[in-house]
Parts: structure tokens; C-alpha cells; sequence
């Protein structure tokens, strides 16, 4: 059955004055922007969402909301290539919302925070400019390692997608090798709660040796032929993995490995570029079956894929990718693929400018392997039209 886009009237004027009551809080922004020491600035990201699931049982429910998320950040710089920067980032939904400002160093969830809390996001001292042999970053930041698609996902690295909130605490060190290469090490605290990014069950972080995470990566930065992309990844959180369960004390590190490429390749003479790329992932630690719901005795998958077609500039501005991806019960840590689940979206661009697109995208996601006691595989379909304004 299609999915029914049920979005009401009051959503779409809801979502309308988020837009407009946010224009005296950025307009100031954009004026004073032009200052570069201290700068400022703010991003807003507002847009209609509705949903589809068809359950384990059968039963079908529909979902449609308008959502939106700003962001607004100062930084500051100093002597020798140091700076400070910090921002509050806040998600509002007309399906309900818990208003405060949390200070929690995890979020309410292992995916997410609530709507209409507010929470400091960035807060961090770093050095260094792009380019530079070292670059530094110490607090609370943004990673993000997707690939350069239309859809922008990621199988590991992608603290804050969508109009999502997410965040790590620790420090990143960025370092040149070469003139083809740069490495990325992240240290990542973790509170015994949870963490300001994915961790999916039954990844816990009660045992005191996993409070401390760690992810490294090897980047090219230059290219032979069409490439456009190559990293190499490998994800470490010690002690964390409850193989049998949160109640059990038995626990292993959760590790797992990525390797992502791209290329482009023109087509036409009007600039439209094809760009394919690819990402393939795998956990070398998995928990059992049981733990997960699934047959007992089954084998638990920590393979991870995906794969994307996009063209870029089919008209000036115009954008068009597709992706399919599928993640293994044991893949635990991705903000973009849920576990034990296949993924397929489209999703069209328009930039306007370099400060402001509309997205449309459709997507639909369904269960790889039936959960004990489900009568069949849960399948999710969604769409959604929104739209993003970064001041600078």
C-alpha cells in the first residue's frame, strides 16, 4: 500500500511562524556577522514530516508533524591560530514539546534528544586552520564523516543529521602525512548514561573502562583520476558491548572498521556531474541473538553497506541522488542506518545559494530479520520537504 502523506493545515502554518518569528533572531546575526572578531551567526532548519509504519502485528499508523531546529553560535579567536567557539542548538516539534535548557553530557535517547530542549552543542577550544600540518579541538564539538552524496550519510561518524542534536565530548587532532593524506584521532568521553551521539542496544557504558572511546581515520586529500574521496576508519569502544545483555557483567570492546570512496565524472556539457560512491562497514563484535530479539542460536550479522547514484547540477542548483544501504543486527553506532535494517531513499536538492536549499526526499526502511514472536518484518515509509538558512 502507498504511503498516505496526512499533513495538516495547522502543521503547515505552525511550521510557517517558525520560520517567521525566527527572522528578528537572525537577521541581527547576518548583520554582524560581517565582524570577524568575535563572530557570530546561526543556522535554521524547519520543515513537514510525515510518516508509515506497518508493524510486526500488521496494525498500520500514520504520523505528520512540521519540525524545526536553530542553531546559534559565537566564536572567537585568538593569538597564534587559537579559538573558541560555542553554540545552543534547540528542536521544536507541533507534536509536542518538553521545554528547558539540559546540561546533561548524554542525550534523552541513544538516537536523539526530546523535543524542545535546548542544549549547548559546541564548546570547545581548537587551533589551527584549515590546511595546517595539526589542527586541534578540545571540548564539545561536531564530527562528521559522510559521504559526498545528496543524501550526505554516514555508517559511522554523523553527530547531528536531519534536524537532529548530537554532539562528542573530547578531543580531535587532525594531522597532515604527505601531500595526499591527513589523518583524523578522536577521543571521545562517554558518560556512564549514554553519549551525545548514536550508541544503539546494548551498547552501555555503566563499566568504568568505557568511558573513554576512541576513532581513527585516514583521508586522502588528493585524487588520481575521477576519485573525489577515500577513508579508512576504525572505531573503538572499549568495554562496552553487553554481549549478553545489560543485566549480565559481561562485557566486550565494540569494534568496527569502514572503508568509503567516491567518484564524479562529468556528464554533458552544462557542468552536471555523476558522482557514485560507496561504504562498507563491519563489527567484529556482535551480541548474541537473544539479546537482540532475534532466533536463538541465529548468527548475528556485523556487515554494513551502502551505495549512492547522484547527479549534481542537472540544472544550475537542481540535485537528484539515490541510496540503498543495509546494516546488520550488530552494527550498533550509526545515526543515519538503524540496526537489522535495509534502507532506500531519494532525495532531491534545490541550493539557491550556498546559504539556502530545499530538500524532498522519500525513504523506506524495512527489518532484515523477523523478531522472535513478530508475525513479519516491520516496514517504514516517510517523506519530507524542508528547508535550511545558515548565516555565516
Amino acid at each position: 500500500m502507498p504511503l498516505r502523506v496526512q499533513v495538516s493545515a495547522n502543521d503547515c502554518v505552525r511550521a510557517l511562524l517558525i520560520v517567521i518569528l525566527s527572522i528578528p533572531v537572525l537577521a541581527p546575526v547576518a548583520i554582524a556577522g560581517d565582524d570577524s572578531s568575535p563572530a557570530y551567526g546561526a543556522d535554521l532548519r524547519a520543515g513537514l514530516f510525515a510518516s508509515e509504519r506497518e508493524g510486526r502485528d500488521g496494525e498500520r499508523q500514520n504520523d505528520s508533524r512540521a519540525e524545526a531546529r536553530l542553531r546559534v553560535w559565537l566564536q572567537n579567536g585568538f593569538a597564534d591560530d587559537w579559538w573558541f567557539r560555542t553554540r545552543l542548538a534547540g528542536r521544536t516539534s507541533t507534536a509536542g514539546n518538553d521545554f528547558g535548557l539540559v546540561f546533561d553530557r548524554y542525550r534523552a535517547s541513544p538516537t536523539g534528544t526530546s523535543a524542545g530542549e535546548v542544549h549547548v552543542d559546541e564548546f570547545y577550544l581548537g587551533r589551527g586552520v584549515a590546511g595546517s600540518d595539526h589542527q586541534w579541538r578540545l571540548g564539545r564539538f561536531q564530527t562528521a564523516m559522510n559521504l559526498p552524496v545528496v543524501a550526505g550519510k554516514s555508517l559511522d561518524r554523523n553527530d547531528s543529521s536531519n534536524v537532529g542534536i548530537g554532539w562528542t565530548d573530547g578531543f580531535h587532532w587532525q594531522a597532515r602525512i604527505g601531500d595526499a593524506w591527513q589523518s583524523h584521532l578522536i577521543g571521545q568521553f562517554n558518560h556512564r548514561l549514554g553519549a551525545g551521539n548514536t550508541v544503539r542496544p546494548p551498547l552501555d557504558f555503566s563499566h568504568s573502562g568505557s568511558r573513554l572511546g576512541g576513532y581513527f581515520a585516514l583521508e586522502a586529500t588528493d585524487h588520481p583520476g575521477p576519485l573525489v574521496m577515500r577513508v579508512f576508519s576504525v572505531n573503538w569502544i572499549p568495554d562496552a558491548l553487553a554481549v549478553e545483555g545489560r543485566e549480565s557483567e559481561r562485557r566486550k570492546d565494540y569494534v568496527t572498521a569502514t572503508v568509503k570512496t567516491a567518484a564524479a565524472w562529468p556528464v554533458g556539457e552544462h557542468g552536471t556531474r555523476l558522482l557514485v560512491a560507496g561504504e562498507l562497514g563491519r563489527a567484529f563484535n556482535r551480541p548474541s541473538s537473544e539479546v537482540l530479539s532475534l532466533p536463538e542460536g541465529q548468527s548475528v550479522s556485523g556487515n554494513a553497506y551502502q551505495l549512492s547514484a547522484n547527479l549534481f547540477d542537472i540544472r544550475p542548483g537542481h540535485h537528484l541522488g539515490a541510496v540503498y544501504g543495509r546494516a546488520g543486527a550488530g552494527w550498533l553506532t550509526s545515526n543515519d542506518y538503524r540496526n537489522n535494517d535495509e534502507l532506500f531513499e531519494i532525495r532531491y536538492q534545490r541550493r539557491f545559494r550556498p546559504d539556502l536549499s530545499v530538500e524532498i526526499r522519500y525513504r523506506w526502511r524495512r527489518e532484515l530479520e523477523r523478531r522472535i514472536g513478530a508475525g513479519r518484518l516491520q516496514v517504514d515509509e516517510d517523506v519530507y520537504a524542508r528547508i535550511t538558512w545558515r548565516i555565516r
